[in-house]
């Protein structure tokens, strides 16, 4: 799917078991997309393409579960601010006088995968869970291109997109 400032993004299929009632995970083999953050690695010699430094899974985790915990918390600050939006509206005697958009945040999660510990070599108690080896952030798919998503603001600036 292509590269932002400080994630690459991939297409991937989400199945969960159970499956989730709504929202994301809710849909046998759903598309999402995948994520993981990426550093840029420059070469000494000034030319300004890079290549995509993958971090360390110790370094790499931290940073997803920031990115995850960020969404969480806007999602919910998010939902506050248009219950109070509401709660305005109702117990006002006139409507605004201007049309209040409904936005929203992608559907979100944290995802890691774990190795398969071999038979020959269980865990204390005699469990097979074995190590983890990589996290991604697993995002809902947004069909459609521009025509039907708009992008407002973005990680690298936070100015509006109003154009």
């Amino acid at each position: 799917l292509g590269a932002g400032g400080f994630k690459t993004a991939h297409p991937g299929w989400l199945s969960l078991t159970p499956l989730m009632e709504s929202g994301l995970g809710s849909i046998a083999g759903q598309a999402v997309a995948v994520k993981r953050p990426f550093y840029k690695v420059y070469p000494s010699t000034g030319n300004p393409s890079y290549k995509i430094g993958c971090f360390a899974l110790a370094d790499e985790i931290p940073k997803l579960f920031r990115e995850a915990n960020i969404l969480y918390w806007s999602n919910s600050l998010l939902q506050l601010t248009y219950a109070f939006i509401d709660r305005c509206i109702t117990s006002s005697t006139e409507s605004p006088p201007f049309e209040i958009p409904r936005v929203r945040f992608v559907d979100a999660g944290l995802a890691l995968s774990y190795s398969q510990r071999g038979s020959k070599a269980p865990a204390k108690g005699g469990s097979k869970v074995g190590s983890s080896c990589a996290g991604y952030l697993v995002e809902e798919l947004i069909e459609g291109g521009h025509a039907e998503f708009v992008k407002f603001i973005h990680n690298m600036d936070s100015n509006p997109l109003l154009d």
